[in-house]
């Protein structure tokens, strides 16, 4: 009866804030479901024949979504928290929207993207067959503390995890790598050839890794994507990855590793060839926000130095003097309200010839947000003339007077809580749908 109440609860707080528009129902229906039945998570998940746990500071919704393309595309039923909403409540509320009074709706697979904090409470109430830890940076240091305090937790609750779970680490990173010592079940690892994840960025190594998945012959192609090999089950698989960065090739990798042990192994009994899976990315099309493209630019998400960073390395090859940046900073608390992070990310990266040149810069760049005046200090001691710098903290008038006479391409830039409100602009203006509608 709790539980049939939770549900219940749930789905009428869900049809009321998405008739009322409040949002997508992504939250609040598992928020308070949770105060009527604290295990609704494990009652529900438990009837789901597998879960796969995706966990990391970076790349969380994007491997989630390539998983679901793969599982969707191999006629598998699955059901996700594709709206990123990855605390327990996020869990629940997708679970509930799955379920009826009666029973829960018929699915193969359930992917779960959790919080890096979140992994430690949630993970255990899903039992997942599968785990993958990504990598690990600062983050939301008034949330997480420092790396060392995350890797903690996650080798605390690895061990309350049952040893049938299989277990996908980056072996790249050295921090996630400390993970497989800590399981006593089977642990597997993926990494790029010639990288390594060095503090908050990506570098090239030169120590050999054994590594179980690893990504060869990389070919990076701007913004259209990469292209990479892998041997899998001595199979050489050639992936060509439709978004871009060198940071989207490990999630593409740990996606791809997830498959085999979903697609292959004897998980789904389901036997299905790789290279057609991998073939399918042609169609993959990027989650609102992460490389999501419009009409007129790009919406990248930066909330922490080492995904910042990146962004901004993928990008600055390609911005050409008639192009723009809109850059958003808040402070909210899903944003994390300690925004010194912004000093660790490297801005300068972004300080190409075209935004050097301040003839040529007038006018090109835009910031906005909470802590829009944060973020433009920061751009002055990075080398940015404030001349050229339009400060305007209400986002939804820094984005039109971005677009404004726009002959080039527009990279919108914001953290989290900022990147909801652009898509709250950009659904109100009817250039594209809610987040929640669009397909996970």
């Amino acid at each position: 009866m709790k539980s049939l109440l939770a549900i219940l609860l749930g789905k009428t707080i869900a049809v009321v804030t998405r008739g009322l528009k409040f949002g997508g129902g992504s939250a609040a229906p598992g928020l308070y479901a949770l105060k009527l039945d604290p295990q609704i998570v494990k009652k529900l998940a438990s009837k789901i024949p597998i879960n796969v746990v995706i966990t990391g500071t970076n790349g969380k919704t994007t491997t989630a979504r390539i998983i679901a393309h793969f599982a969707k595309n191999a006629g598998l039923k699955v059901i996700r928290n594709h709206t990123g909403s990855n605390l327990e409540r996020g869990i629940a509320s997708a679970l509930i929207h799955n379920s009826s009074f009666i029973n829960h709706k018929s699915c193969d697979l359930g992917i779960w993207e959790l919080d890096e904090a979140a992994f430690n409470i949630v993970a255990p109430k899903i039992n997942p067959d599968l785990v993958v830890f990504l990598n690990v940076f600062r983050d939301q240091l008034d949330r997480y503390g420092e790396v060392d305090s995350v890797v903690k937790g996650w080798v605390e609750t690895l061990k309350r995890l049952p040893k049938k779970t299989i277990v996908l680490v980056n072996g790249d990173d050295a921090n996630t790598l400390r993970l497989s010592k800590s399981f006593k079940g089977r642990i597997q690892k993926f990494g790029v050839k010639d990288y390594k994840i060095v503090g908050e960025g990506i570098e090239k190594k030169r120590e050999k890794e054994n590594l179980d998945f690893e990504a060869k012959n990389v070919k990076l192609k701007g913004l259209s994507g990469s292209r990479f090999q892998l041997t899998i089950n001595n199979e050489l698989l050639t992936i060509n990855l439709p978004i871009p960065g060198i940071y989207h090739i490990y999630d593409a990798l740990a996606a791809i590793a997830c498959a085999k042990f979903i697609f292959t192994d004897p998980l789904t009994h389901r036997p299905t060839d790789l290279q057609i899976l991998s073939d399918s990315l042609k169609s993959f099309q990027p989650a609102f926000g992460r490389v999501e493209k419009l009409d007129f630019g790009y919406i990248f998400l930066i909330k922490n130095p080492a995904g910042a960073t990146q962004v901004f390395q993928t990008i600055a090859p390609q911005i050409k003097k008639e192009d723009r940046l809109l850059l958003a900073l808040n402070d909210n608390l899903a944003d994390g309200t300690d925004v010194s992070w912004i000093w660790d990310a490297g801005f300068e990266k972004l300080l190409t010839p075209s935004l050097r040149d301040h003839k040529v810069a007038k006018q090109s760049i835009y910031v906005s947000g909470t802590r829009a005046y944060d973020l433009t200090v920061r751009l002055k001691y990075a080398g940015f003339d404030p001349k050229n710098i339009t400060i305007e903290p209400k986002l939804d008038q820094a984005l039109k007077q971005a677009r404004k006479g726009l002959k080039g391409t527009l990279y919108i830039l914001p953290t989290y809580t900022a990147m909801l409100e652009v898509q709250s602009i950009l659904t109100k203006s009817g250039i594209k749908k809610n987040y929640w509608e669009e397909n996970g």
